[in-house]
Order: C-alpha cells, then structure tokens, then sequence
C-alpha cells in the first residue's frame, strides 16, 4: 500500500471513529459531569474576579486564568480518554467486526492509527471547545478581553495539553489491543490511570520523606533532591507533566523538566505506547 492510499485509510478509519464516539453515552455521560464542575470553576474564578475588583486589584486578573483553574478538571479528561478507547479494537473483536475491517486491503498499524486519531480528535474537540466556552464566558462577564499574549498563552496551553491526551488515548489503544471483552477492556483501563495515579502520589510521598530523613530543610524545588527512583515513579504518570498553571503564570514545572523536555518525553512516550500496540496487534490471530 502506498503512502497516500494508506494516509486515506488512516483517515477514513479516524473519521468514523470520531463520528461513532462524538455521539456515544459514555461521553455524554462524563461531559455533563465536566460540564456541571466546569461551570463551579468558571463561578470561583468569577468570584475571585469580584473580590479583586472589591479590593482595588482586578487589573491583575485576566481571562486566561481561568484555563489555569480548569487545569484540576484535566484527571477527568484523562480518565475519558482511556474509557473511551480501552475497548475500540476488543469491541470489534467482540463483534466480530474486526474480521471485515481487516478483510479490506488495510495494514493492522493502519487500523491502530486510525483509531487512535479519532479518539484522539473527541478529546480534543471536547477539551477545546469546553476550554472556549468557558474563555468566553469568563470575558463577557468581567469585561475584560485578551491581549495577543493572553491569546497565544491560550493556544499554548491546549496545544500541549493535546500532546498530554495522546498518551492516555495510546493507552487505551494498547489495552483494547490484549483484550477481547469490551468491559475487562474499560475495567483495565480504570486500573492503568488508578495505577499511574498512585505510582506519582507514592513517587511524591517516598521523595518528601527521604528529604525528612536526611533533615534537609529545600528551598525552591524539593523535586530535585528527591530519589532517582522517587523521581521516575513520578515521571511514570503522564500527568506529572501537566505544565498548564506553571505555563499560564510563569511558574516553576514541579517535575523538574523545562516545557521542551515535557514535550519531549510524552511524544516519546506516545510513540512507544503505540509501536506496543502495533506490534501485539500484529502479531494475533483474530
């Protein structure tokens, strides 16, 4: 298969993906809770705004912010994104459909692909248009608009957090590839993000009691003196390299990493996700 015939595969493949899932209940489901804690955040933010204002400081604030705030919503979106394709390939070997999708003249890594972009393109579409929403409302009722810089501030940040979503997306990809039973598929994926949640919570737990241990009283950035293998159970979570807050205000990354090497690394970490999937993939007998 050529290059350009396989790039129209891939793509065909994704859209159907993102026309199928754009309209499941699984993400009407979780949306309507996002939504509902959504709009808690975006009322904070608002109020934070009133009580600037009161205190003769809302020229500090800016619209943006509130992208920041929503940054502690992102776990959910996370969790999405490996429900919703922990079980796009074992739900069609469960179906059966699998065998017709690959009875067409379609490479297995094209299939994964094409999955894998189409769940991604939901995530997107569902944080980005989320994140506009809540831009906009946050403008209207302050009264106070964007700056270029605010703007591309904006564009930053759901840029990079597109990179995060690909890695839990390829996870689910990679669980639904060594599966056949759509509900262990979800069920595992629960037990992946849960797992990686911990192994950041433990990583952080074990590198803040060893700095107790040795008495090292840390200014700035305790991370840095933490453990090697503290630092990598950290690491682990694709999470930990959530830089949204630090990106938006100017701050400090708390995993030790300037913005490239988060870029980096969970590129790199998507990328082997999916060479994993591609490779069981090809190698079953379905």
């Amino acid at each position: 298969m050529d290059t350009q015939k396989e790039l129209n595969s891939i793509l065909t493949i994704a859209s159907r993906e993102f026309k199928d899932y754009i309209k499941s209940r699984r993400l009407i489901l979780v949306g309507v809770l996002y939504a509902v804690m959504a709009l808690a955040i975006i009322g904070i933010t608002l109020m934070s705004y009133n009580y600037s204002k009161s205190m003769g400081m809302a020229g500090d604030f800016k619209p943006v912010q509130v992208l920041g705030m929503m940054d502690i919503l992102n776990i959910i979106l996370v969790l999405l994104a490996i429900i919703l394709t922990a079980d796009t390939i074992s739900a069609e070997k469960k179906d059966r459909t699998i065998y017709q999708l690959l009875s067409k003249p379609v490479e297995r890594s094209t299939v994964v692909m094409g999955k894998f972009l189409g769940c991604l393109g939901v995530i997107i579409f569902f944080f980005v248009s989320s994140s506009i929403i809540a831009y906009a409302i946050t403008v209207v009722f302050t009264g106070i608009y964007p700056s270029p810089g605010d703007l591309m501030g904006a564009l930053e940040v759901i840029a990079f957090m597109a990179i995060l979503f690909a890695v839990y997306v390829a996870l689910g990809i990679l669980i639904s590839t060594v599966t056949k039973n759509p509900l262990i598929s979800i069920l595992a994926g629960i037990i992946v993000w849960i797992a990686l949640f911990f192994s950041n919570t433990i990583g952080n737990m074990i590198g803040s009691l060893s700095l107790m241990d040795e008495g090292m009283i840390v200014f700035g950035d305790p991370f840095s003196r933490y453990p090697l293998f503290a630092k990598a159970m950290v690491w682990i979570d694709p999470i930990s390299h959530d830089i949204v807050s630090p990106l938006l205000s100017g701050g400090v990354d708390k995993v030790g990493m300037p913005l490239w090497a988060n870029t980096v690394f969970l590129l790199a970490y998507t990328g082997i996700i999916l060479f994993a999937a591609i490779e069981l993939f090809n190698r079953q007998d379905v």
